[in-house]
């Protein structure tokens, strides 16, 4: 295979997940064997679809829609969110920005990350700076979970390497040590979570998503792409089929960790040119 991979943070998680799994998933294109989300999930998908498209558009200047009200859980996220919205920085804001860099030997590849919202300005000290702001619906991850996800790592990298592009008159702000991520989830929203970055955390991260995308690249040059050793996977995978581990029992949907499923992500159909 000679595939110029445009990766997300899904593919990533998904390829260490099972390289299998990744292979059906986003090469092979198989058809799901049942439907990917079950009806709860779907609502919960659903939701916060929703509620990140309204404060999208609060952000834009934009009046929230009605819908709010047909739903009581998206209208107590909704009154949560303008009682508890955190403090901005005075500065730039794109809402619903996507970046891509270049990732693989020889840049081969791409690496992308669409971010609720991202602010640059100055820091407390008056240093260019960059923040990244993520709304959260589900449950609350702690700091040590949040700073070891795939999203936290993706964007971080992608910002760092990638978002001058976005204000191009203020590159010093990207600079590794004066980005920061900010997850605010909507269950605890007077402890939002702060993840600062730096220059030895992001080589050492770097090197691990090209090392990542290496993996990739073997895979697709000897064209063997292994089952995972974790069995339990094999319990989230509706894949299980394809590969004789069936499980006894309804198979849950393929992932159930928020780094393979973003409502910001069009993760249901990948582009891959």
């Amino acid at each position: 295979m000679n595939e110029r991979l445009h990766l997300y943070q899904q593919h990533l998680y998904t390829f260490e997940a099972c390289p299998r799994r990744f292979y059906l998933r986003y090469l092979a294109h198989v058809p799901w064997p049942e439907a990917p989300l079950g009806p709860d999930q779907a609502l919960a998908y659903e939701r916060g679809r929703r509620f990140h498209r309204w404060i999208e558009r609060d952000f834009l200047g934009l009046l929230a829609t009605d819908e709010t009200h047909r739903d009581p859980l998206l209208q107590q996220w909704w009154s949560i969110y303008r009682a508890n919205r955190p403090a901005l920085p005075a500065g730039q804001r794109f809402v619903e920005a996507s970046l891509t860099i270049p990732i693989g030997h020889d840049n081969r590849h791409t690496l992308s990350g669409r971010f609720d919202l991202v602010v640059v300005g100055d820091d407390v000290d008056g240093r260019p700076a960059a923040t990244i702001y993520d709304w959260k619906t589900g449950d609350p991850r702690d700091i040590g979970r949040l700073r070891r996800a795939w999203q936290t790592r993706v964007y971080l990298a992608v910002l760092a390497e990638g978002g001058a592009a976005l204000a191009p008159g203020n590159p010093e702000a990207f600079a590794p040590d004066r980005l920061s991520f900010i997850y605010w989830y909507v269950e605890d929203p007077d402890h939002p979570r702060v993840i600062r970055y730096d220059e030895a955390t992001h080589r050492r991260n770097l090197a691990e998503l090209e090392a990542v995308v290496a993996g990739i690249d073997k895979q697709l040059t000897t064209e063997e792409w292994p089952l995972t050793d974790a069995l339990a996977e094999c319990r989230l995978c509706a894949y299980q089929t394809y590969c004789g581990r069936q499980i006894a029992g309804n198979p849950l949907p393929v992932e159930a960790d928020e780094d393979a499923l973003e409502p910001t992500e069009d993760w249901l159909e990948p582009q891959w040119g």
